[in-house]
């Protein structure tokens, strides 16, 4: 492992804890994976442990956050390394900042861009939310032109535009108390869309304009790019855990079970492709009980649900005015993404051309991390070497490495939040 520097990626989620061992170079290297899962445990009630993203137990989570890393050490047979940690929940926002400052003929220098930076960051933002991340996302030179380096220009003005993107003090406070078990230092963290995008989305499609929906068990992250920038980002206190319970609720069968039949024969709806959609399925119930369950009630409770989903993701596009700008559709990922015929569904829903998000990644562990539920914590390891490989003009954030890449301090990224 010599010549590269290893990072953990921790992906929180309300299912499951994940963590992927990655060696930073010129081509990432993943070199080992650990999964807990919450609900698979009928032991201590740990999936009521987080709820909607959010951790409700501290002490309980850590604790499995300390397994999922110790046994993620040993599936790499390494030792530790750096946290790129995701962040979801409904108290996730962003909000837009500029700075100004008057040149009058003189050169835009490092020293110009920290100014303008700090000032930007001095915007008033929410109560009891402090700032995550940030992006800068271009520079207007003279009130005329845009650049996205404006370094060693000469100019009358600059006006410097930037993506701020805030979380709600007290849920930020709990993960990292959560985090403090591993006894790991915490590099940065990252809202989980921004982390998945990184793992599915092309350039091509960041900068035609395009939104990423992934769904989660506890959440739906949506994150809007345009022109290569992010738009607008926010998180939606649904997700596949809504689906499994809706199942248990109207088929009156064990959460088991109904998350059983979702990844077994859930479906969107038919569209052409099943011609088993008014078949029965057979089955033992949880009484141990021989029954037959409707195929096509299934697919009309997670239909409802999903059509809640996607109703409040409609929501948020029309309020902030970003559907004419998502020229290269939507991709879904997450989870709940390999939900039979999610792709036509989704297309139907929303009018415009849809894929499913699959991590790309080539090499070890490949058939296991190329899959939508891994796009959060692949995204984490690409985050970290994006930022160890590029060099751009954004600074450090209280919280961590500026999300642009940091700019002359890249060599001190491994440091606590």
């Amino acid at each position: 492992m010599s010549g590269g520097r290893l990072i953990f990626s921790l992906d929180i989620g309300s299912s499951k804890i994940t963590s992927l061992v990655g060696l930073l170079g010129e081509k990432l290297e993943v070199l080992g994976l650990s999964n807990y899962n919450f609900v698979n445990n009928k032991l201590n009630n740990d999936f009521k442990m987080l709820g909607n993203g959010l951790i409700c137990e501290v002490e309980k989570v850590g604790a499995k956050i300390l397994q999922t890393l110790h046994e993620a050490q040993i599936s790499a047979d390494c030792s530790k390394g750096a946290l790129i940690v995701n962040m979801t929940g409904g108290h996730l926002r962003n909000v837009y900042s500029h700075s100004r400052q008057e040149m009058n003929g003189a050169v835009v220098t490092e020293d110009t861009i920290r100014y303008m930076i700090n000032e930007a960051r001095e915007i008033t933002i929410p109560a009891n939310y402090e700032i995550v991340d940030f992006e800068i996302q271009e520079y207007l030179i003279d009130d005329e032109r845009y650049t996205v380096n404006p370094l060693n220009l000469n100019c009358q003005s600059i006006n410097a535009n930037i993506n701020i993107m805030v979380a709600g003090k007290l849920p930020l406070t709990n993960l990292k108390k959560a985090i403090a078990y591993s006894n790991f230092d915490v590099a940065k963290i990252v809202p989980s869309a921004m982390l998945s995008a990184l793992a599915v989305l092309n350039n091509e499609e960041r900068e035609l304009g395009c939104c990423l929906i992934d769904i989660g068990a506890g959440t739906t992250d949506i994150i809007v790019y345009e022109n290569g920038f992010i738009r607008h980002l926010s998180s939606i206190p649904l997700g596949g855990e809504d689906i499994t319970r809706d199942i248990a609720a109207v088929l009156k069968v064990s959460r088991n079970l109904a998350e059983d039949l979702k990844l077994n024969y859930g479906s969107c709806g038919n569209f052409g492709h099943s011609r088993y959609a008014h078949e029965g399925i057979s089955l033992t119930d949880h009484r141990g009980e021989n029954t037959v369950i409707s195929r096509k009630l299934l697919t009309d409770v997670i239909v409802e649900r999903l059509k809640d989903i996607f109703g409040l993701v409609r929501t948020q596009l029309n309020n902030n005015d970003l559907c004419d700008i998502i020229n290269s559709g939507i991709v879904v990922t997450g989870g709940s993404a390999q939900l039979g015929n999610l792709k036509e569904f989704v297309a139907q829903y929303f009018d415009v051309p849809v894929r499913v998000g699959i991590p790309d990644y080539y090499g070890d562990f490949a058939d296991m991390v190329c899959n939508p539920r891994y796009a959060t914590s692949l995204g984490a390891l690409y985050y970290a070497n994006e930022v160890l490989t590029q060099k751009s003009y954004n600074y450090d954030s209280d919280s961590g490495i500026g999300f642009g890449q940091v700019f002359k301090k890249i060599k001190n990224i491994f440091r606590n939040t």
